[in-house]
């Protein structure tokens, strides 16, 4: 009978050990998304002092809130049939949490890249608008990486190299003026997912996503208050569930898990 207990205990234990080690996994997956990419796990990302510690999250801005939103068509919204984006989506779950309808404007051009965005970053409306907030969204690269390296079916990697270098030195640019223009409001930057992850060109697109994803960790790093928030898990193997029918932009279901992401991340 003893030893019979010693074997039920032994066994319960290691059966929670695996269950713990499960939940740890997933909970990794989610916070490191690369770890899905063909190759396996990739180096932490540095922080600006050198160190792998993550910077700390924005903190949710106090009092009346200013959204202003920038970048391409993730930020537009193109896709929810509901109109709302993820953009609509986080203005009305802060407005329940804040019990005031924050005040929003949206600069979001549907098919813009990165260079476009750094000369929009130079218009007067922009440079006016921009300094009042106290929380600034946007979105940019899908179109950078995808456009300006030749079809899906037959992907030029030299180009996709090309377009990634320029890609980065945008980005770098384009946090430094929004920081130039308003220093002190949290900036957040959604990184991409790939729409192509269940179709034949998954093979050569999820390595350039996940590339990527990981520099504009690397690079937001060095500013103050500026957070990267992962999208790539919440699609990856649920992309039928979670995007439109052009099979590039969310749906609404889609655009509603992105909401909620930005939402967790200013708590």
């Amino acid at each position: 009978m003893r030893t019979s207990g010693q074997f039920l205990w032994r066994f319960t234990g290691a059966l929670a050990l695996l269950s713990f080690l499960v939940l740890a996994a997933g909970f990794a997956f989610a916070l490191n998304p690369q770890m899905a990419a063909p190759g396996g796990v990739t180096p932490a990302v540095p922080g600006a002092n050198g160190t792998t510690a993550p910077a700390p999250p924005p903190v949710m801005p106090q009092g009346k809130l200013n959204i202003v939103t920038l970048g391409d068509s993730l930020t537009r919204g193109v896709g929810d049939a509901n109109g709302q984006g993820y953009v609509g989506l986080v203005r009305d779950a802060l407005a329940k949490k804040t019990g005031q309808a924050p005040m929003l404007t949206n600069f979001a051009i549907s098919g813009q890249q990165s260079g476009a965005l750094l000369e929009q970053l130079e218009l007067t409306q922009v440079r006016a608008l921009l300094p009042q907030a106290n929380l600034i969204l946007f979105t940019i690269g899908g179109n950078d990486l995808f456009q300006q390296s030749g079809e899906l079916d037959e992907l030029d990697e030299k180009k996709l190299a090309q377009a990634r270098e320029s890609l980065a030195a945008n980005f770098k640019s384009i946090v430094t003026k929004i920081r130039m223009l308003n220093p002190n409001a949290p900036v957040v930057y959604l990184s991409l997912y790939n729409p192509f992850g269940n179709t034949q060109a998954a093979k050569e697109t999820i390595r350039p996503v996940l590339d990527w994803n990981a520099e504009a960790e690397r690079i937001a790093a060095s500013f103050p208050n500026v957070l990267v928030v992962p999208t790539y898990d919440l699609f990856v193997k649920k992309e039928a569930n979670y995007l439109y029918t052009d099979h590039f932009h969310p749906n609404a279901k889609g655009y509603a898990r992105m909401a909620e992401r930005v939402v967790r991340a200013l708590e």
